[in-house]
């Protein structure tokens, strides 16, 4: 049983790192000067923030 939550948690916290570099990815294109790439970033990271929040709520896992 600690292995399958282990396996979660790890999950959960490679989602979680993919959404901070789209976020990062994405004020970087911003702050650059790419107001399309940036604005695509912003769809791009919001839409992984939510997987990672999804997940985490799916499972139960605390914040």
């Amino acid at each position: 049983m600690g292995e399958l939550m282990a396996q979660q948690k790890a999950t959960a916290a490679r989602r979680g790192w993919i959404a901070v570099a789209g976020w990062v990815g994405t004020v970087w294109a911003l702050v650059g000067g790419h107001l399309f790439l940036g604005l695509a970033g912003v769809g791009l990271a919001i839409f992984l923030t939510r997987r990672w929040f999804q997940y985490r709520a799916q499972w139960g896992m605390r914040f």
